[in-house]
């Protein structure tokens, strides 16, 4: 009994999350929204990769199989997916779409009529070795970080990990020091000292450095409001201070 009450609560809490646009004719792009989030790869704008959700306006979301999102004239449906707890993950997926310089989104409606969604310019191709650090630090040395000719790359974030002195056990125990989030132009340079890496309770055992672009493109003004559609991209980098 518990268990089939416990089934009837995730089924409430699915339709209860969905719109009823899911299961009716939509034919008027006014009726929906779109949550548009394209991620490219920092130095081949065609390995790309996107993700389309829409919504009403109580913001529930509309998974309609009628309804078809178009990429750069390339069609795609509705990808079914069950998330855990019986949440639905459903939404509209594409990856290397081809391109020139703009992402182009529309929707079919159930009547077949197109509608544009949004748009928004690729991102330009960035050279990783622009970004300049040594992967094995040294604690005697500070920690230089130099960038240069980025061309869309607007933040670093910096994620420190800490070896925490456990002197009562041979294990290593790590943890971490608060985020650093920087904005950054094209060039520039970024020093930690040394006097940083030590404490009475920890010791640095290395940076993970997060050099990130995020931009937003228009959609259609006829949607409801709060449709977004954006792109981002990521260079990572590791620097280890621990001895090898």
């Amino acid at each position: 009994m518990k268990h089939l009450l416990l089934f009837l609560l995730c089924i409430l809490a699915l339709t209860s999350c969905n719109s009823n646009l899911s299961s009716e004719k939509i034919e008027d792009p006014g009726l929906i929204g779109a949550t548009i989030e394209i991620t490219q790869s920092p130095t081949d704008r065609k390995d790309n990769w996107m993700t389309v959700d829409l919504f009403d306006k109580d913001n529930k979301k509309i998974t309609n199989d009628s309804l078809k999102i178009i990429v750069n004239g390339i069609e795609t449906p509705l990808q079914h997916r069950q998330g855990r707890y019986y949440t639905d993950e459903s939404r509209y997926h594409a990856e290397n779409v081809p391109l020139k310089n703009i992402y182009n989104f529309e929707v079919k409606l159930s009547d077949g009529k197109k509608y544009h969604l949004g748009s928004i310019s690729a991102l330009s191709e960035e050279k990783i070795e622009n970004i300049e650090c040594d992967e094995q630090g040294d604690l005697n040395k500070n920690t230089v970080i130099k960038w240069k000719e980025l061309k869309n790359i607007n933040e670093l974030t910096i994620y420190t990990s800490v070896l925490l002195k456990t002197p009562n056990s041979n294990d290593k125990n790590y943890s971490s020091k608060d985020v650093i989030v920087k904005p950054i132009s094209s060039a520039g340079e970024f020093t930690i000292p040394k006097s940083e890496y030590f404490d009475p309770k920890w010791t640095v055992s290395g940076f993970e450095l997060k050099f990130t672009a995020k931009k937003f493109g228009k959609t259609n003004p006829k949607l409801i409001e709060g449709s977004t559609i954006s792109i981002s991209t990521l260079i990572e980098k590791n620097i280890n201070l621990e001895k090898e």
